[in-house]
């Protein structure tokens, strides 16, 4: 049954997103998962950090927020539509400055995926957080457009946060934010 409901808010947030889609996974193991070699492109590691240059470049900005299925009084609402919703602590519990490295991946199985490796700050605040908020859910957003929700199934002390993504165009598309 969640499962199914789990399904919906992928496809109700993909439609709500015009050029990135939304995809609900799970923070399970990701042993399954191997480094794309379709293209240069997608098998390249992207640092998440970026240096300014002379000129003001936009930074770009890699938020990880908190959320859950239970409305409360100091949360933000995210509107999946059809009446899906959830609600979001208003600050990212995950940062830019808690990732590392961001790697697109495909499974054997053919699924894609994208990695976000953390910092050893970041593996501590995964780590804790999801030993507390199994059941809730990651919503990971690019330059505020929000590109990801996964659901917290079990403890993740890899320091790894591994979002699944539709496929590879889905996935480059993504990269292309970061860029």
């Amino acid at each position: 049954m969640l499962s199914n409901t789990l399904l919906k808010f992928a496809g109700l947030a993909s439609a709500l997103m015009l050029a990135v889609g939304c995809q609900h996974q799970g923070t399970g193991p990701a042993s399954e998962v191997t480094s794309t070699g379709k293209s240069a492109a997608s098998s390249t590691a992207i640092s998440a950090q970026r240096t300014p240059s002379n000129e003001q470049a936009e930074q770009v900005m890699i938020a990880v927020h908190l959320a859950q299925l239970q409305a409360e009084p100091e949360l933000l609402t995210v509107d999946l539509g059809e009446g899906k919703k959830l609600y979001a602590l208003p600050r990212p519990v995950l940062s830019q400055d808690d990732i590392q490295k961001v790697t697109p991946v495909t499974a054997r199985d053919g699924k894609t995926f994208i990695v976000f490796d953390l910092t050893e700050q970041g593996r501590a605040k995964l780590a804790e957080m999801t030993a507390q908020a199994q059941g809730h859910f990651f919503l990971v957003s690019i330059q505020r457009q929000l590109i990801g929700v996964s659901r917290i199934d079990e403890p993740m002390t890899e320091g790894q946060l591994v979002m699944a993504t539709e496929n590879d165009q889905h996935t480059q598309m993504i990269l292309q934010l970061m860029r």
